[in-house]
């Protein structure tokens, strides 16, 4: 059994957000067989899981990991294998601390995003491009009594580029700070990347850690690409990312993941 994990954006959907049929066709024929597909992202899991109903994930066992691998959840057996989270406390701090910065900060909650400004950077692009409705809250901070696998703070790229370092250095050691695009700085729990989460979830399965396939495209894969078995980049990934991979499919308008799994997995000719 092999455990197959894909990045959504820039590798499972094409340059115009679809998943085609041919990459949805290769991946169903790999969990018919036998394997185990998880989808690892940086999305919400509300913002992936009709990617999951798309790839018959309630049928064959599927995976999504997200938030960047802080939660895990099996959409045949329909419950959350692995959970982490960020303190309260620390939450607050954070977002006190990241408002003097000039960030502003959104999380996700059983389906919407959240906001306590309208004005927020990025948040009709959040909405869109994730599929969920948003609702601004007053004085949100004061009022998350609910477990976080993620914030998100956004602000214009120049202002995030000029003070990320500073968030880091402050945050050291308590949380994992990810520049996961020019205007985002996600905050997961301490150590939890998408690498680690392919690791866990290989663990749960008892799935060798050399059976594992890693396809990304972004920074934010990195950990994924270089602590899988095997690390695929896709064609259109950074120079950076392609460096680390063992290695380099087509792209993702070429059906990258579908060209490897053809090949490799399923032994089409």
């Amino acid at each position: 059994m092999k455990l197959i994990g894909v990045d959504i954006d820039g590798t499972l959907l094409n340059s115009k957000n679809e998943l085609t049929a041919r990459t949805k066709a290769s991946l169903i024929k790999a969990s018919k067989i036998g394997h185990k597909v998880a989808i690892i992202t940086g999305r919400d899991f509300y913002a992936a899981d009709f990617l999951a109903g798309e790839l018959d994930f309630d049928k064959f066992g599927g995976l999504v990991s997200s938030s960047n691998g802080a939660h895990v959840y099996d959409m045949k057996a329909k419950k959350t294998i692995i959970n982490h989270t960020i303190d309260h406390a620390l939450v607050r701090e954070m977002i006190d601390f990241a408002k003097g910065l000039g960030f502003d900060y959104i999380i996700y909650h059983k389906g919407e995003i959240l906001a306590e400004n309208e004005h927020a950077h990025s948040l009709e692009f959040l909405a869109k491009k994730n599929k969920m409705p948003y609702r601004i809250i007053e004085n949100l901070e004061q009022k998350i009594d609910f477990p976080l696998n993620k914030v998100l703070f956004s602000a214009e790229p120049s202002i995030i580029k000029k003070n990320i370092e500073k968030f880091k250095e402050k945050f050291e050691n308590r949380v994992n700070p990810i520049h996961s695009m020019p205007q985002f700085l996600d905050c997961m729990p301490l150590d939890i990347n998408k690498g680690r989460s392919i690791l866990e979830i290989a663990d749960f399965f008892s799935i060798d850690h050399d059976d594992t396939l890693a396809f990304g495209d972004e920074i934010n894969d990195m950990e994924m690409i270089q602590m899988a078995g095997t690390g695929i980049a896709m064609a259109n990934a950074s120079e950076i990312l392609k460096k680390e991979a063992d290695f380099i499919t087509l792209s993702n308008d070429e059906d990258g993941i579908a060209y490897y799994i053809e090949k490799n997995i399923l032994k089409e000719k």
